[in-house]
């Protein structure tokens, strides 16, 4: 069945640019779960107690990153703010102080997780040989909190000048 070609959707200017924006954006959301997916389907090889270890990493370090999402949410709003004002400068200072927030927060992260990393796993249930490989996988997963944090910020700059393909 055709549709009659007056019925047809027609794309114009303004929804070719928001799918422009939408799609490249979709696809960074998906970076977080599916690097987890695809340390679940490696470390599933391995064994039940570091499957499970995983599972109870990637909850905290998830929650962890969700706390810090107003890095993204925060610096998309005020660059696009100032960028609609056409104060380039200003909105290259806020992404410059964003990023500067973001390491801080990153390494404060890090350190205060690696520190914690026996509570919180013993917190949320975990014992024995899961245990044990869930401290193990955090610990070296929080080594690139800094990383993770500083690019919540970038993608909240870019998106912020409406580009969500650099």
């Amino acid at each position: 069945m055709v549709a009659h070609p007056r019925f047809r959707p027609r794309l114009g200017r303004d929804d070719r640019e928001l799918l422009g924006l939408a799609i490249p954006a979709l696809g960074a959301l998906l970076a977080g779960p599916l690097y987890v997916l695809t340390d679940t389907a490696v470390v599933g090889h391995l064994g039940t107690a570091q499957l499970g270890g995983l599972g109870v990493a990637s909850g905290a370090l998830m929650f962890g990153y969700g706390l810090c999402i107003f890095l993204a949410y925060g610096t998309t709003a005020a660059v696009a703010r100032l960028s609609g004002a056409g104060e380039q400068l200003r909105a290259a200072e806020q992404a410059v102080q964003s990023l500067w927030l973001a390491l801080g927060l990153g390494v404060v992260l890090a350190v205060v997780g690696s520190t914690m990393s026996d509570g919180l796993i013993g917190m949320l249930g975990a014992e024995g040989e899961t245990a044990r490989h869930a401290d193990t996988y955090l610990r070296v997963s929080l080594l690139g909190a800094p990383a993770m944090l500083l690019m919540l910020a970038g993608v909240g700059y870019l998106r912020g000048l409406r580009d969500t393909v650099r």
